[in-house]
């Protein structure tokens, strides 16, 4: 069926009536260019209204008028409901690669003794693999943090970059709070450009020894933007923070996200059930009519009704 974007614009046709008189007067009154003019002859004035093709010329003229009186009313024709795909989640993956993270105590599918890298990178590709129309940004943190691969829908080069950590890629420490507060920096201005927020995925196995900001101050960093931690903490039997440094759990649960604590190997796999479970779920379909707007079909048609009130006015005078 056909809707309008602008139905109000419509009331204008009720003004056509109105202009029919005044129209029809000025084209029954144009004299033919073939006839002898002189004031002694007079006009014609048998008839009350137009004739032959002056009909045409006002029903062009007025066609023409009310085409484009419909096309600024921006017309659409609506179509049958269908489904509409879940728009693409953005999610900053931070993950460690201190040299911690070549400590072998996970246990792989043969019960033999396998490094927290090796097991972090399965589950990232496993987390990834789950989310096949997501977009996903890696973040670094060793010594300092940044960024390996910006948002990006190619899971292939993300799965590529994945396999390339190793422990120890860029020093030996743990800047965690930098690491915090460059993911956050680059959600808040996402979030001011009118954007969808990106989810933040923080993967580590220890507390924060490095950096410039403490994790203190990317959890203040992180309430004041209104942004949701979620942590993967890949060695939860290790001690504690130290210096009053709020733990992983911590950050999770003060920011509003949820923390996982990963012991093994099955844990840190069913990550993605945790991080999915955390969603809220919309108990309506979510559905849209489809719409194709039809305003050029309409100043087409006004166009070529005015081409055919100029041939027929030419023919009228010549």
């Amino acid at each position: 069926m056909i809707g309008f974007d602008s139905p109000w614009v419509l009331l204008l046709l009720v003004g056509l009536p109105l202009v029919y008189p005044a129209w029809s007067r000025r084209v029954r009154d144009r004299p033919p260019a073939r006839l002898l003019r002189h004031p002694a002859l007079g006009r014609d004035t048998d008839g009350d209204g137009p004739r032959g093709g002056q009909r045409w010329l006002l029903a062009a003229l007025l066609l023409a008028l009310a085409a484009l009186i419909v096309a600024l009313a921006r017309p659409v024709w609506v179509g049958e409901s269908v489904d509409r795909q879940a728009p693409a989640r953005s999610i900053v993956l931070l993950v460690d690669a201190s040299p911690s993270m070549s400590t072998r105590d996970f246990r792989d599918a043969e019960d033999q003794p396998v490094s927290r890298m090796a097991v972090m990178r399965e589950a990232l590709e496993a987390f990834i693999d789950a989310h096949p129309e997501d977009r996903f940004s890696l973040m670094v943190v060793t010594d300092s943090a940044g960024t390996l691969v910006p948002e990006t829908d190619d899971h292939g080069a993300l799965r590529f970059w994945i396999d390339q950590l190793e422990p120890g890629l860029d020093g030996s420490a743990t800047a965690l709070g930098d690491g915090l507060a460059v993911a956050m920096e680059s959600i808040a201005d996402r979030r001011e450009r009118g954007e969808a927020p990106p989810q933040l995925l923080v993967w580590t196995d220890g507390v924060n020894t490095g950096g410039e900001m403490s994790p203190a101050e990317a959890l203040t960093l992180a309430r004041a933007e209104n942004i949701e931690l979620f942590t993967i903490n890949l060695a939860p039997g290790d001690a504690g923070p130290a210096g009053g440094d709020p733990t992983l759990e911590d950050l999770a649960r003060l920011s509003g996200g949820e923390a996982i604590a990963a012991g093994d190997r099955e844990a840190l796999l069913a990550v993605t059930d945790v991080i999915e479970r955390h969603q809220p779920e919309s108990d309506a379909p979510d559905t849209r009519r489809e719409r194709h707007p039809l305003i050029a079909w309409f100043l087409a048609l006004g166009l070529a009704a005015l081409l055919v009130a100029q041939f027929l006015k030419v023919r009228l005078t010549a």
